[in-house]
């Protein structure tokens, strides 16, 4: 029976802890869990920012903070620091693909790129692209490049997809297009396409239009093309999303040089 009266009590006073705020190397925490590296908090009242700095906290509402003890609604985690820096996962290309079922948005540094990449495609189909920053204001883009092997198949191998756009080329030999499709599951009314070819004879005037995109493929403007010459396009999507494509073409027949490839296409998402 007195054993039974020290488990129950036991059991009582473990439930009051787990219910209740747990401090370590503070007698005054502010969350359910408070950590003060430091040991510098005040016994009663708030700390100051200073005090903070060193703090992590859990919030009732299940947020972590560290660097501060307040951190924000909107957010799941917050870092507070005008000192250090986010330091994320570090590895090379090889590395990353190892990595099993990396979901969508998960975030990496590419040592290989030397950038931030992260999985603009599926678990399933991981697709890897660059962020960096672009101009004085520094607004973000996102990039991803298709090399496809110099085969007439090249419209389906080169396919890469980039929030609301996915995008071929036609896999010409002679001519140089884009297909562009809807990647939302729905049309895109309202987009506007331009485009217009560098050549060997010098700018080739191309074609603007408003369309509305499609979930099927649609081609767009085209232009004789031979090694080294390029066709850039502007896209702005009817959602106010802005794209932009280049469509290199590197070789009309399989090159060694320049590598097993007949076109380059890179797509850029600016805002």
């Amino acid at each position: 029976m007195k054993n039974n009266v020290l488990l129950l009590m036991f059991l009582i006073a473990g439930n009051a802890v787990v219910t209740g705020q747990v401090g370590i190397q503070t007698s005054n925490p502010q969350g359910s869990f408070h950590i003060d590296g430091a040991k510098d908090n005040p016994v009663s009242g708030i700390p100051t920012a200073n005090q903070q700095a060193n703090d992590v906290i859990i919030t009732p509402e299940g947020r972590l903070g560290v660097g501060t003890i307040a951190p924000d609604s909107s957010s799941s985690v917050e870092v507070s620091t005008t000192s250090k820096g986010f330091l994320p996962p570090r590895m090379t290309n090889t590395q990353r693909d190892a990595i099993a079922l990396p979901a969508t948005g998960l975030m990496i540094y590419s040592t290989t790129n030397k950038c931030l990449q992260t999985n603009i495609g599926t678990p399933a189909s991981p697709n890897w692209g660059c962020v960096a920053v672009q101009g004085s204001t520094g607004a973000a883009v996102v990039q991803v490049n298709s090399y496809t092997p110099n085969t007439p198949a090249g419209s389906a191998a080169s396919e890469t997809c980039l929030g609301s756009l996915c995008v071929r080329h036609n896999g010409t030999a002679s001519e140089g297009s884009i297909l562009l499709r809807s990647n939302i599951g729905a049309p895109i009314p309202n987009s506007s396409i331009a485009g217009f070819q560098v050549a060997t004879s010098g700018i080739n005037m191309g074609d603007t239009e408003i369309v509305s995109l499609s979930t099927a493929y649609t081609q767009f403007y085209r232009g004789g093309a031979s090694g080294g010459e390029f066709i850039n396009y502007q896209v702005c999507t009817g959602t106010g999303e802005n794209y932009r494509i280049f469509l290199t073409m590197v070789a009309s027949v399989t090159n060694p040089t320049a590598g097993n490839g007949m076109y380059l296409l890179n797509l850029e998402r600016i805002r």
